[in-house]
């Protein structure tokens, strides 16, 4: 399936591609009056295709070339076509290299589908099999799956903020559902400064003008219905420039979740319409209560449950499988995963599993030395 997602007329503004077009329109028509000019006035000459012509046209080439002055008036009528089309289109402010990057897209971009219901429970036994304790987030998403396959929809995640203690692996969760969907994902941190400019872009008279993180990655894979995860929502903050203006990135993001603002959101960098209802948006947060209302109104809340020493026994034990860890690397993670609470005096993470792991990995490549 093709989704058109760019709100333009797809006119030709290349003043070289249109001029060639001409050359070729008034040759044919130089072919067809020769043709009557041969032939006549008669009832085989409105029956006479110029495609027969074409071997005496090359005895008689002179009626049919373009002259120095034929080109010259030809590229100036194309150079006038060209503008005139850019302004219809209303890509006049873009430079050639920034329209060229949404031309792709102007024809439609593809749309990653469900395979089936079936599919959509095969997905979500994987992902409750290695993160059990993500369950409630894996069913909805399992929900949501079956019902754009029963309906023949594209993929897409109504938005959804994950609620649950730090290190728990909600972005975990949420890549590794981007990957069983063969979803293009993009992450931003909205704690971090600048995070909103990360998200709908900095508009032009900037120096580090850009386009958003979707809206670029949207460009590059030509898909229509990308996953975005927005982490740390509950400490996403404003910012004032140094003229005075200050940037929300709760603000921002609302002008994307809300389905009547996405369907027609104006990038401030390529200053061109977008249609963006068909993102699916993943929010992962410690403290829903942070997050400012507007924002939690537009999305479902999920609770997730701090994870076990049991579960991430199992989890690092799967994940080692994976791996691909000897027997020895993987209990030693596990003799780890029992012993570090006490030595360190705090509660472990799954993204301090997620290290250990990384680790033995990095360990086990590594060259002996004799």
């Amino acid at each position: 399936m093709r989704i058109k997602i760019i709100d333009l007329p797809d006119y030709e503004t290349d003043p070289i591609i249109i001029a060639d077009h001409l050359k070729e329109v008034l040759k044919t028509i130089r072919k067809k009056k020769l043709a009557r000019d041969l032939i006549g006035e008669d009832e085989r000459s409105s029956e006479f295709e110029v495609g027969e012509f074409d071997e005496f046209a090359e005895t008689l080439s002179s009626g049919i070339d373009l002259t120095m002055f034929d080109t010259r008036r030809i590229a100036e009528r194309a150079s006038k076509l060209a503008k005139a089309r850019v302004r219809a289109a209303g890509t006049s402010h873009l430079k050639r290299e920034e329209y060229d990057r949404l031309k792709p897209g102007l024809q439609g971009m593809s749309a990653v589908m469900p395979r089936g219901e079936d599919w959509a429970d095969e997905v979500a036994a994987a992902l409750h099999e290695e993160m059990p304790w993500m369950a409630r987030a894996t069913e909805y998403a399992w929900h949501e799956l079956r019902l754009a396959a029963k309906r023949g929809d594209p993929i897409k995640i109504r938005p959804v903020i994950l609620n649950g203690p730090p290190g728990i692996g909600k972005s975990v969760w949420t890549r590794a559902l981007a990957e069983a969907l063969h979803l293009p994902m993009a992450e931003i941190d909205a704690s971090k400064g600048g995070a909103g400019m990360a998200l709908v872009g900095l508009e032009r008279g900037w120096g580090t003008a850009q386009a958003g993180r979707p809206i670029d990655l949207m460009l590059a894979k030509r898909v229509a219905n990308l996953l975005i995860i927005v982490d740390e929502i509950c400490k996403a903050t404003s910012r004032t420039s140094t003229r005075g203006s200050t940037y929300s990135f709760a603000d921002a993001l609302l002008s994307l979740l809300e389905p009547a603002t996405a369907r027609g959101w104006e990038c401030q960098y390529f200053r061109v319409q977008f249609d963006m209802s068909h993102l699916s948006w993943i929010l992962t947060s410690n403290d829903v209560h942070r997050v400012s209302e507007p924002v939690r109104s537009r999305c479902a809340v999920i609770e997730i449950p701090d994870v076990t020493e049991a579960q991430l026994l199992d989890f690092a034990t799967r994940r080692a499988a994976k791996l691909g860890l000897s027997d020895e690397a993987r209990d030693a993670v596990l003799d780890a995963i029992v012993r570090a609470p006490a030595a360190t005096g705090r509660r472990l993470s799954l993204r301090d599993v997620v290290r250990m792991l990384t680790r033995a990995e990095m360990l086990e490549g590594r060259p002996r030395l004799h």
